[in-house]
């Protein structure tokens, strides 16, 4: 008999993740229905592929497979902040804990309390995290001044986005650029 099974993959930022997560799950003998980032379907016949022998096989790509509902959320908010950071121009019609709470249809105080005390740092540091790494890119691209940089990263100003990237690297822009040593952390390692 047949059986079909949505696992929640935490880890998968990227295309390549997708075609990785795809061949390791085939691999296993199962049919993938649907494949998103952080989200596959799965067909197999019963009873022949376990969660344990799922997660191992993930787990040798770098990748985990979530099985509680509140790491599920966590991964999930962060799929979606690295999305709007992915997304450049980033230009949010709403507030960020308005784009949370319609995505998530829960709370924000419940979304945020939980991220904090999962990750210990707010939803709000790390989606500024993400944007320093996003600026870091896009300066080592050099195709970007500053100021157009703060654009497609939603600053409303280039000072801000100096100041912060200033106070998460302990350099400004200018220093990172010329630097010959770029210190960058792939979007699913932060934090």
């Amino acid at each position: 008999m047949l059986v079909q099974k949505e696992l929640k993959i935490k880890g998968m930022v990227c295309p390549r993740c997708l075609s990785t997560v795809r061949d390791q799950l085939q691999n296993l003998g199962a049919t993938v229905l649907n494949l998103k980032l952080g989200t596959a379907l799965i067909e197999f016949q019963e009873n022949s592929i376990s969660d344990d022998l799922i997660k191992r096989t993930l787990k040798l790509s770098g990748f985990e497979l979530l099985t509680d509902d509140e790491s599920k959320i966590i991964e999930n908010i962060k799929l979606v902040l690295r999305q709007i950071v992915d997304d450049t121009p980033i230009v949010l019609k709403e507030n960020l804990s308005e784009r949370l709470v319609f995505n998530f249809d829960k709370d924000y105080t419940f979304l945020s309390k939980l991220f904090s005390r999962i990750e210990a740092t707010t939803i709000e540091k790390y989606f500024i995290q993400l944007k320093i790494e996003k600026a870091k890119e896009l300066i080592q691209y050099d195709q970007l001044n500053f100021t157009e940089i703060a654009y497609e990263l939603g600053y409303s100003s280039v000072n801000y986005l100096s100041n912060q990237f200033k106070t998460a690297t302990g350099m400004n822009m200018r220093a990172y650029k010329k630097a010959s040593d770029w210190d960058r952390k792939p979007l699913n390692k932060i934090l």
